[in-house]
Formats: structure tokens, sequence, C-alpha cells
């Protein structure tokens, strides 16, 4: 049974503090009250008997983070029961004994525990910032005040489906093209340090003048052999300058900026962005929530810090008084975003225009993950046998020498 501190007056007007045991808040209040006292303040003080937490594995859940296939677990389930007609303690009691994730388990134990106490499941919601996002925790908000907290479920599942199909879809295109550059990497590694070396001191033992093509060859293994610590120093130097960089707001905007810049990759960004820019607006604004917080949610969504300032600069020009279109344009955006947003606004369906927004951009993503591994597969072969072709010219180049 959990322990509450309190504070109360008597009816003399002596402020009174103390400690009870009780099952939650309204039976410490009614407590209280049967005792003559007017409550001031109620909380519940937790226990510390690991680390601040009542036990070791309390603990342990709070060092571990949830996936996105947990929550979307958690989100179908908790739609799924309150369809059913469960009451919504009783279905987050029910969940939690079915979500294989510690630290969800142990946030859904103590927002059951609060809404027992009389609690809302957003302000419930909102004791678990490190499990739930601001987007869930307004869309409950607009739940409960329409009484529609299961359409509110389906829609953060869907929400998190559409988020994690793009950031797999993003981590993909980025994959590819990483695992090649290292194998290519690889293969001049071994050549430099084992193929050239004996190829070069063959080469060599014969005192004949090399063509030019073997030795630029030889000279440039000797090179990377010689400076490859130097040269590996300073490429961790430049990453790690990079990482600060990043760190800061005006390094991150300028990084981000370039990004944009960067053909075919910017490409993939901008795609990404506009798909979840619009996917988000839709089910919030479907939702009851206003423009205005709409931007503000979806602006801490978006990764890219150019995107993301720009729709937090627009939730202000929108509170000003100005149109959504106009308030979001910048040169980094679409212009068919912003057309489409006009049309909305002026007929009235600009939830559904986003929403198509959202599936239009995502489409255009995939399409454009695929043409990216079309295009880098043949260009790292041509790459990777370049050099390896290089390294066969030359050393047929000097045995031509030799025979001559």
């Amino acid at each position: 049974m959990p322990m509450f501190a309190y504070q109360a007056l008597s009816r003399t007007g002596e402020e009174l503090s103390g400690k009870m045991q009780a099952d939650n808040t309204n039976a410490v209040a009614q407590a209280l009250r049967t005792e003559g006292l007017r409550v001031l303040d109620i909380k519940e003080k937790r226990r510390t008997g690991f680390l601040g937490e009542e036990n070791f594995n309390d603990w342990y859940a709070t060092q571990r983070s949830v996936s996105t296939d947990s929550l979307i677990f958690f989100y179908r389930q908790m739609a799924f029961m309150l369809r059913a007609g469960l009451p919504l303690a009783e279905c987050l009691q029910l969940a939690a004994t079915q979500v294989s994730s510690p630290r969800l388990n142990l946030a859904l134990r103590r927002m059951h525990r609060d809404i027992e106490a009389g609690q809302s499941l957003s302000s419930a919601l909102g004791k678990h910032p490190d499990v739930f996002s601001d987007i869930a925790i307004n869309l409950v908000v607009a739940g409960e005040s329409t009484g529609e907290l299961d359409v509110i479920m389906e829609r953060l599942a869907v929400h998190l489906e559409k988020k994690s199909q793009l950031r797999k879809q993003m981590i993909n295109a980025m994959i590819y093209p990483v695992v090649v550059i290292l194998a290519a990497i690889g293969v001049a590694v071994f050549m430099v340090t084992m193929i050239i070396p004996k190829f070069a001191q063959f080469i060599q033992g014969r005192g004949k003048r090399l063509p030019e093509s073997t030795q630029t060859l030889i000279d440039g293994a000797a090179f990377l052999r010689e400076n490859g610590l130097t040269i590996i120093g300073v490429s961790i130097a430049i990453i790690i300058l990079i990482f600060i960089t990043y760190r800061t707001y005006k390094g991150r905007r300028w990084i981000d900026r370039i990004l944009l810049s960067v053909p075919v990759f910017g490409k993939l960004i901008i795609y990404g962005s506009m798909a979840q820019l619009n996917w988000a607006s839709s089910i919030l604004m479907r939702s009851g929530i206003t423009i205005f917080d709409t931007l503000k949610i979806t602006a801490d969504l978006i990764a890219n810090k150019i995107y993301s300032d720009k729709l937090r600069q627009a939730s202000d020009s929108v509170m000003s008084g100005r149109d959504l279109a106009s308030s979001i344009q910048h040169p980094q955006m679409p212009s068919l975003v912003t057309h489409m947003i006009a049309i909305g606004e002026r007929t009235g369906s600009l939830d559904r225009i986003q929403q198509e927004l959202g599936i239009y951009y995502q489409n255009l993503l995939e399409i454009g993950i695929k043409r990216l591994s079309a295009m880098i597969e043949p260009a790292m072969i041509l790459v990777i046998g370049g050099m390896v072709g290089f390294v066969y010219y030359a050393f047929f180049q000097a045995l031509f020498a030799l025979a001559a």
C-alpha cells in the first residue's frame, strides 16, 4: 500500500502535516475529512528502497527505454479494450500484464494508481515524458474532451507505425552506401598493406626503371602506410568536431541546411520530413487540436532543424492571424505542400489533404530509396573494380617493362 504525505488545517486553524498509508489520494482525503481536518495538499511518497525507487526492479526499469513496437502494441491494445467497454483503470491494469517492456510496465502500473486516485489519463501520461510523447498527451487530452479515447489510441498506433516506417526507410537508405564504402576501404587497406608491398619489392628488385603508373601505385601505397595513423586521427577528429558542432543550435542548423543541399540524400531528407510533417498534422487536426498547437507539436517531431524552426515561427504567424500556407513558406519547403495546404484551408479539408500529402511523400521516399540503391550499387562496383583494375594495370605494365 503506498504512503502519502499530507498537509491539513485543524478546526482551530493549526496547520498539520503527516504521513498515511492508503490505497489512493481519495482515501487519504476522506480519512482526513472524517477527522474534521481541511485538506491542503496530498502527495504520494515514493519508497526509496533502491536509488529513489521502491525496489531494484523498478530502478532497473527506469534505466531502460521503450521501443516503438511496444508502444504500438499498447495503443492497439488500449483501443481494443476501450471499444469493448472496459473501464479505463481496468484497461491499464490488463495492459500492464501484457507488455514486455519493463519501463512501460512500470509506467502503466503508476498510471493505474493515478487513475484510481481520480486523475485524468492525460495527467497520468504527462508524468512519464520519457515514455509518452507530447503528441500522445495532447491527443489524449482531445480524446478526453470528445469521449473518443479509443479512436485516439488507434490514431496513435497508426502514427507510430508511419513514423517507424519512415525511420526504417531512412536508415536503410544510409546503411547500404556505408557498408559498400567500408568494403571499398577494406579492399584498399588490404591492397596497400598486403599486395602492393610484395609487388613493389618484386619489381624494384629487378633494378629497372618502372613505368609511371607502377611508380604512382607504389608511391601512393607507401604514403598511405607512412601516414595512415595521421589520416585516421584527422578523420576521427573531424567526426568529433562535427558531432560537437551538431550539439549546438547554430551548428545543427548549419549542418541540417547543408544536408538538405546534398544531391540525392537531400531529396530523401525532404521527402521524409514532409511525410512526417503532413501525416502528424493531419492526425492532430482530425482529433481537434488547434493549428497553433499542431505546429508546435509537429515541430518537435521533425528532426531537421530548418523545418522544425520554421514550424515554430509559423505557429506564431498563425496566432497573429496569417493563414497556414503563407506562414510555412520557406525556400526549402516544397511548393506543392504550400499550394495544397492553401487549397485545404479554402475548402475546409486541410486534415484530409495533409493526410494525402503524407502518403504521397512517403511513396516518394520509398521510390527515392530504391533509386539510390540502384545508383549506388553500380557506382561502388566501378570504384572497387577501378581500384583492383589499376593495380592489375600497373602490375602488367611493370612486367612488360621488365621483359623489354
